[in-house]
């Protein structure tokens, strides 16, 4: 590698480090499924889930492996999510309330998206500040009688 090309590369890697290459911590909820259905969750940072009534049933086949892939907790276990982008979000907007919905995964495959939308089948919604995931030791537990 020439001179020219190794400074090029040194500058920018100074660019993206912002002059420090301090690592930035690095957030995760655990996501407890006490239940013995397989389970998604769907957040928002924007309002409540509650209030939104659409169908979350994807219309492709790429998208339904990502919503599995990346949403999807199996019965009895958990799922540690990163969660950096809504943590520092929280932390701009000091008022702002983190919304994340569990649907069982069931409804989702199951439902038409007109039987959705007006069972909307929601089993539990948290509304999390940041310090809420602080005091919950970044740790929430779905159990279905709730």
């Amino acid at each position: 590698m020439n001179m020219y090309r190794l400074l090029s590369l040194l500058f920018v890697s100074m660019l993206f480090c912002g002059g420090s290459c301090e690592r930035q911590d690095e957030y995760y909820i655990t996501i407890e499924n006490d239940s013995d259905k397989e389970i998604i969750c769907i957040g928002s940072l924007y309002h409540s889930i509650v209030q939104d009534t659409i169908c979350f049933k994807p219309m492709a086949k790429k998208e339904y492996r990502d919503l599995i892939k990346d949403s999807m907790i199996e019965p009895y276990s958990n799922r540690k999510i990163g969660i950096n982008i809504v943590i520092n979000y929280l932390q701009t907007y000091p008022n702002a309330t983190w919304f994340l919905a569990v649907f069982n995964r069931e409804d989702i495959d199951n439902m038409s998206c007109e039987e959705f939308k007006k069972a909307y089948p929601l089993k539990k919604e948290w509304q999390l500040t940041f310090e809420d995931l602080q005091a919950c030791d970044w740790t929430l537990v779905y159990t279905p009688e709730e």
